[in-house]
């Protein structure tokens, strides 16, 4: 009896053992991206006071930072890459398992898409993009966890019984992640792996300069029928109204197809039947096609900060949402809005990218700007180089062909000088000193300050033949920051 109860006990704790090396091994072998998305959603469900749902538009568009720092608005990014209508409908009910949110914020793009499984797509789809809709769909659901609601999810999105199984069971995918494993999947067993930095986002830092520009639908009828995409858009807007949460239709601007505008006026019309405002951004001139797009079909970390704000503005509006800002308990929604804004500020100050350090200082509240084009940079024929420069609020007849051309924003007054040609700036009062401007020859020229009368700020020998300077300075303090050298060649600028 003695042996036997023995053997059982050990049988038990072998059992126990392998359980815990399996447990283990899957934890480590799966992916990781879907985690690192959503730990911070976990950790803090219960102060979020706003989802926002929605395909990749919606991840790189709205950054719950940015919505923090400007209005104290608690939100989480729950966008997932390639996520049509259906997706984002599971996403939402699983999500409300955990949160109760006081708005939704619906993105609809992609809302013509009239397919019921992502497996399948349509008959014409190439099984490349039939993979690729599949492997996204992990991002937005390998996070929850396995029970009646996550299975009821797959079956509707996934047909083929055998790509379920990676969905329902993890290790049947990963287990073969073993030669790419990282310290992060172990840190991930000890529940310290890496999350993400700004609540479901992810910024970008490039610049469309080529977005496509689309003519009109013939009429505004919408979609001219039911779709997928619709059916599931109404039962999103159902399920918030059924829960009492405020909910808000989109359609975030990108360079819109002729089928996008007609999915946008299918959304307009949902709307209007629901009775659910539909903010329709890419008809509010809030976010510039030229500037604030990373690529034809997503916002840069500037469009971000637009579409954000306008965003939060209507929130704020509506007195639901609090302000946390003053609560103590909100800090670590403070702590990543500061993060972000430093992230702004680096990129601002030290890009290697002429066309992405303007693009920044444009925007940048603590940075002032000294921009210096000497005359005959090809910068002035280049439409692009153009289009960056009178962000700052520059006068289309000062800033011409001829050259050379100063520009100065000062961030602590709010003003900009501009020179061109043979035109002097004498005396101007700004945080870097009390300026002087004086052109004097091709390749000289004078930029000194009251203060420091010696120093010639346009002047480098070693630099001599760099066309573009860009000058930052600390808008309280005067320190200059940077000082950056370019030199046009065919419109490309090779920094110094």
């Amino acid at each position: 009896m003695k042996i036997r109860l023995v053997n059982i006990l050990k049988t038990l704790a072998f059992v126990c053992v392998a359980g815990l090396c399996v447990f283990g091994a899957t934890v480590v072998l799966r992916d990781k991206d879907s985690e690192y998305k959503y730990a911070d959603f976990f950790d803090r469900a219960d102060q979020i006071d706003v989802l926002f749902i929605g395909s990749s538009h919606v991840i790189n568009a709205i950054n719950p930072a940015v919505l923090y720092g400007e209005y104290g608005i608690t939100s989480y990014n729950m966008g997932g890459h390639g996520s049509i209508m259906q997706s984002t409908y599971w996403e939402l009910i699983e999500a409300l398992q955990y949160c109760t949110p006081k708005a939704v914020v619906v993105d609809t793009y992609m809302l013509q898409k009239d397919y019921k499984y992502l497996d399948e797509m349509y008959e014409d789809s190439t099984d490349e993009d039939r993979a690729s809709s599949v492997a996204q769909l992990h991002l937005n659901m390998d996070c929850w966890p396995l029970d009646k609601l996550k299975v009821a999810a797959i079956n509707d999105l996934i047909h083929d019984e055998e790509i379920k199984k990676q969905f329902l069971v993890p290790f049947y995918i990963y287990h073969h992640r073993w030669d790419v494993l990282k310290s992060n999947d172990y840190k991930t067993l000890m529940g310290d792996g890496d999350r993400n930095k700004y609540f479901g986002a992810e910024m970008r830092y490039g610049i469309e300069l080529t977005p496509g520009i689309y003519g009109d639908p013939e009429d505004d009828n919408g979609l001219g029928g039911h779709t997928i995409g619709e059916e599931y858009l109404r039962k999103i807007i159902d399920e918030c109204q059924r829960k009492g949460i405020d909910v808000y239709v989109t359609f975030l601007t990108c360079s819109a197809s002729v089928d996008d505008k007609r999915a946008m006026d299918s959304a307009r019309i949902i709307c209007e039947q629901y009775d659910v405002p539909f903010v329709n951004m890419q008809n509010m001139g809030v976010v510039d096609l030229y500037t604030d797009l990373n690529d034809t079909g997503h916002m840069n970390a500037n469009g971000a900060i637009k579409a954000t704000k306008c965003i939060g503005q209507i929130l704020a509006d509506s007195g639901d949402c609090a302000d946390h800002r003053d609560d103590p308990a909100y800090g670590y929604w403070q702590e990543r809005a500061d993060q972000f804004y430093h992230e702004i500020y680096d990129i601002a100050v030290t890009s290697d990218s002429v066309y992405q350090q303007l693009n920044y200082l444009a925007g940048a509240e603590d940075v002032s700007t000294i921009l210096y084009i000497n005359d005959g940079s090809q910068a002035f024929g280049d439409s692009e180089m153009r289009t960056l420069i009178h962000n700052f609020i520059v006068t289309s007849t000062i800033y011409h062909t001829d050259g050379p051309y100063i520009m100065i924003k000062d961030a602590a007054s709010g003003q900009v000088y501009e020179a061109s040609g043979a035109q002097a700036l004498d005396g101007i009062e700004t945080g870097l000193g009390t300026l002087h401007y004086q052109p004097v020859e091709h390749l000289f020229r004078f930029l000194y300050t009251d203060e420091d009368p010696e120093n010639n700020l346009l002047y480098d020998d070693s630099k001599i033949d760099y066309d573009i300077q860009i000058i930052t300075y600390d808008a309280q303090s005067g320190e200059i920051l940077s000082h950056n050298y370019y030199k046009s060649y065919g419109c490309n600028y090779t920094k110094g």
